[in-house]
């Protein structure tokens, strides 16, 4: 699946998904599995998020190369 097949990301759908898996600093006890949990859990909002600025990006907010 390339970037143009990919489904509307939206900014509602984001937001949900910051609300529901914020960021958390943890205590340096932490499991290494709890940390990779959370952290592929945000890998995954961090990627729909770059999505989202690829589907909205047009000609008048990109720069000249």
């Amino acid at each position: 699946m390339n970037e143009q097949d990919f489904p509307n990301v939206t900014i509602a759908f984001i937001q949900a998904l910051e609300d529901r898996f914020p960021v958390i600093d943890f205590p340096p006890t932490e499991s290494i599995s709890e940390l990779n949990y959370h952290y592929g859990q945000r890998s995954v909002i961090s990627f729909l998020k770059s999505q989202y600025e690829i589907q909205n990006e047009n000609v008048l907010n990109t720069k000249l190369k």
